[in-house]
């Protein structure tokens, strides 16, 4: 505050709040990250992402009836959809993240997906966050195999709520080379 001292006593407040402004601006507390062309942000207070623009949204319910929430893209010739969105929200979440996980890893097991991450990851705000990546094959209305890729995202916050954000797509299809860019764009906002 030495470069203050020399200043008269009714302007050394607003000197200092505008320092303090700058120094803030220069530490995360500027812009967010741009929405890539064709993309469109959505935001729902706790979460925002970017999903591919034309997409479809849809919201639902899991096997418990806790509302989910849906972003689809068109149906490929072969009857499945080009890439998907699932996000999946708990609040009140009091267990650790690791049962969660556990719980994932086993249904993973089940259904013959072939885990190729499966690392903690650092996401701003949160309590602690895991990361997979997987491939699995599904059949598709013909009864062909149909090879899919996986991106999946498990957060807790410090406010106890589970975030689950998955993103699937076929591996010959046009959206596969989008999951990273929706996956590197999903921000906790605080």
């Amino acid at each position: 505050m030495g470069a203050l001292a020399g200043l008269p006593v009714r302007y050394a407040p607003m000197v200092a709040v505008l320092l303090a402004c700058a120094v803030l601006a220069g530490c995360g507390g500027g812009e967010r990250p741009r929405v890539p062309a064709g993309f469109t942000e959505y935001r729902a207070g706790a979460y925002s992402f970017a999903y591919p623009s034309g997409w479809q949204r849809r919201d639902g319910q899991d096997e418990r009836g806790r509302p989910t929430l849906m972003f689809v893209g068109p149906r490929l010739p072969s009857g499945a959809v080009d890439g998907q969105i699932h996000v999946g929200r708990l609040d009140g979440y009091r267990q650790d993240l690791g049962v969660q996980l556990g719980q994932f890893r086993a249904l993973a097991t089940m259904h013959r997906y072939r885990l190729t991450a499966d690392r903690p990851v650092e996401i701003d705000g949160a309590d602690r966050a895991h990361r997979f990546e997987a491939t699995y094959e599904m059949q598709d209305q013909n009864g062909a195999s149909v090879p899919f890729t996986l991106l999946g995202l498990y957060v807790l916050t410090d406010d106890d709520v589970l975030l689950e954000f998955m993103l699937r797509s076929p591996q010959n299809g046009s959206a596969r080379s989008r999951l990273p860019v929706i996956f590197d764009s999903f921000r906790l906002d605080h």
